[in-house]
């Protein structure tokens, strides 16, 4: 996967535009992801795309010239999750994170909200409200997630998490 940036420095305290620059990024895909936690009770939501699969976070694959912000909430939208009461500094709260296996960069956005309306979507088998205790996610999924929640969000952590 290759970007396009537009290099800009600072001299003399003045910010000075250079040329437009391409770099070959080490990752085939950009995803962008919502890690919901119910305010109520910390509960996620998670997706089953698959009979005997793991849950994920709902999201998906950023298309050509769409925002991070556009993609998760087209993804959303796509994936019939309508979200209530969700704080409005959700777009300021990001995780990165890489999937040296898939090669994948997935950005998290973390919405913090009162509920969530789900109805059923062809892309997914179930969407449901996962308790912090239980582990149904991919492998480290959980961990990863728990350790985003205890940095970021202190107070809605309900389990004990360490990090290492």
């Amino acid at each position: 996967m290759r970007a396009n940036y537009l290099e800009k420095g600072i001299v003399a305290g003045k910010i000075v535009i250079g040329e437009e620059k391409t770099v070959k990024l080490p990752f085939y895909n950009i995803s962008a992801r919502a890690l919901i936690i119910r305010r109520s009770d910390g509960c996620i939501l998670g997706t089953l795309h698959r009979k005997g699969g793991k849950y994920a976070l709902p999201g998906g694959a950023v298309e050509d010239g769409e925002s991070l912000e556009d993609a998760v909430l087209r993804e959303l939208d796509e994936e019939n999750i309508h979200l209530s009461g969700k704080d409005d500094n959700w777009q300021e709260q990001i995780i990165v994170d890489y999937f040296k296996g898939y090669r994948s960069l997935a950005v998290w956005f973390l919405f913090v909200v009162d509920d969530a309306e789900i109805a059923e979507c062809d892309e997914n088998i179930e969407t449901r409200w996962v308790a912090q205790q239980e582990d149904v996610w991919y492998p480290l999924m959980r961990e990863r997630i728990l350790l985003e929640i205890k940095r970021m969000l202190p107070n809605q952590l309900k389990v004990d998490v360490k990090i290492a």
